[in-house]
């Protein structure tokens, strides 16, 4: 039965998915992927759906595949009325995946910078960089998404030093550099 509340929330069929789980379907279960039915409706954008599991007692933190929660699926594809809804449902903003990306990470690498608004205001960590030291600011100037680095800058107490000094380092050694803005180059790193 699970397998099949999967496959409807992939699909989007809404009234399968009720169906299902007034018949006792599990929105918690995993199936053979490490996958739940929320992880699907919020990678595939399913916000009716949505709305159904964490009605029916989905957990927006339950981990699934890669370590990956639904609103790191959420994040990573522009899903901001999901996101929304995520975070209402207490969603952690903070879980990292298995390489150590925040939801933050996501939205600045792909440049949605209303997702990376709601994300700060639910208390996301700026700093939080994944396992091979790279941040939400570091992805933001090195892909050239100008807003997001502009509003990252102003949580600028916040971010480290260190993270600051590594995003100069990256500039000055990285091969390719023209992708770094040079309005990066010319922010006062040390105020």
């Amino acid at each position: 039965m699970n397998s099949d509340l999967i496959e409807a929330c992939k699909e989007g069929n809404i009234e399968t998915v009720n169906d299902l789980l007034k018949a006792g379907a599990g929105p918690n279960q995993f199936n053979n992927d490490g996958a739940t039915p929320l992880y699907w409706a919020a990678y595939y954008d399913r916000l009716e759906i949505v709305k159904l599991l964490i009605k029916a007692g989905a957990d927006p933190n339950q981990i699934g595949g890669y370590k990956e929660i639904p609103l790191h699926l959420a994040s990573h594809k522009g899903n901001i009325e999901t996101v929304k809804l995520l975070l209402k449902a207490g969603a952690d903003p903070n879980q990292v995946d298995t390489h150590g990306n925040t939801s933050l990470i996501w939205a600045s690498y792909y440049g949605y910078l209303k997702i990376v608004e709601l994300l700060l205001k639910a208390g996301t960590n700026p700093n939080q960089a994944n396992i091979d030291g790279i941040t939400p600011l570091h992805w933001a100037a090195y892909i050239g998404h100008l807003e997001i680095v502009e509003l990252l800058k102003s949580y600028k107490n916040k971010v480290s030093s260190l993270s600051l000094l590594c995003l100069r380092t990256v500039h000055r050694n990285q091969i390719n550099t023209d992708n770094i803005p040079s309005m990066i180059l010319e922010w006062d790193f040390y105020q």
